[in-house]
Parts: C-alpha cells; sequence; structure tokens
C-alpha cells in the first residue's frame, strides 16, 4: 500500500470512528436518568461497549462524578488516561474479575479507585462514595460477556441494584 492510500485509509477510519461515537451519543444506548436517591442522580450507560464511548460520556455527564466500569479497562489505564481520570471522576468503581495489584496501583496514583465482584456490589459501592449532588455513572466500556445476555439486560440489573439502594 502506498503512502497516499495509507493516508486516504487512516481518514476514512477516523471518520467512521466519529460517526460511531455520534451514534453512541444520540443512539438508543444514550444516557438514560435512572433515578436520584438521597440527592445522587444515576445515569445508565449501558450500552457503551468501547472505552471511547465511556470516555465521551463522562465528559457530557460532567462531575462531580463516581464512575461504574468493567475490570478489564484497568488494562487500558496509561498515563494520558489517568490525567483524563483525574480531571474528570471522584472515584471509580470497577466490577467483574480484577487484578488488585493493578487496581491498588490505581488508588495509590489518582485516589477513591476499588473493585467490587459484581455490579450489584459496584452499585452498592458507588453509593458509598458519591456524596450528594453527585452524579454515579454506570458505563462500562466493553460488551456484555458473561455478565448479561445484552445491554438491555446489563441496564436492567443496573436498575435493578440502584432501586434497592
Amino acid at each position: 500500500m502506498q503512502v497516499g492510500q495509507r493516508s486516504d485509509l487512516a481518514q476514512r477510519l477516523i471518520a467512521m470512528r466519529g460517526h460511531g461515537l455520534d451514534e453512541v451519543r444520540n443512539g438508543p444506548h444514550a444516557l438514560r436518568r435512572i433515578a436520584e436517591v438521597a440527592g445522587v442522580e444515576y445515569i445508565d450507560d449501558s450500552g457503551s461497549t468501547f472505552l471511547d464511548a465511556a470516555l465521551l460520556s463522562l465528559v457530557d455527564v460532567g462531575g462531580p462524578l463516581v464512575w461504574i466500569a468493567s475490570a478489564p479497562v484497568i488494562g487500558a489505564v496509561d498515563g494520558h488516561l489517568k490525567d483524563f481520570l483525574k480531571d474528570h471522576v471522584e472515584a471509580i468503581v470497577f466490577y467483574g474479575e480484577a487484578d488488585q495489584r493493578q487496581v491498588d496501583a490505581l488508588h495509590a496514583e489518582l485516589g477513591q479507585v476499588y473493585n467490587a465482584d459484581t455490579l450489584r456490589t459496584a452499585v452498592f459501592a458507588a453509593r458509598e462514595l458519591a456524596r450528594q449532588g453527585s452524579k454515579v455513572l454506570f458505563s462500562p466500556a466493553c460488551p456484555c460477556g458473561t455478565e448479561a445476555a445484552n445491554h438491555a439486560e446489563r441496564a436492567q440489573r443496573f436498575k435493578l441494584a440502584v432501586a434497592d439502594l
């Protein structure tokens, strides 16, 4: 492939990525307010199946914010992302199987980073971390995998956990 062809391909890929993010922001899996409990707003973004979509949601929701994300995201947190997270979240609760050493390392650098075995436990942990006037955003940043059959089921699990607060 020649240089000009690579450049054209790169531009098309960037345009496709932007189009995909627009669909996430405005599509059927857009941010949904689930409830307000004790002055904390709970927001569902269970349709975020990749990290860029979740990061876009963090910006759109604004702070103060507690982010609930799937544990596999931990491996993607590099220096640039750490800087972004410092600016956009007060706390992070990962859910699912995680390497506790990675969680502890992020906690040491960012403060208030925790892991919970299940989404339900993560919602309850987020309740303890959130303060009145803040928001809890469920934006997993990964496909459903083994935790749920689809986005609707994953969203329902989040809603049920919030209802039990």
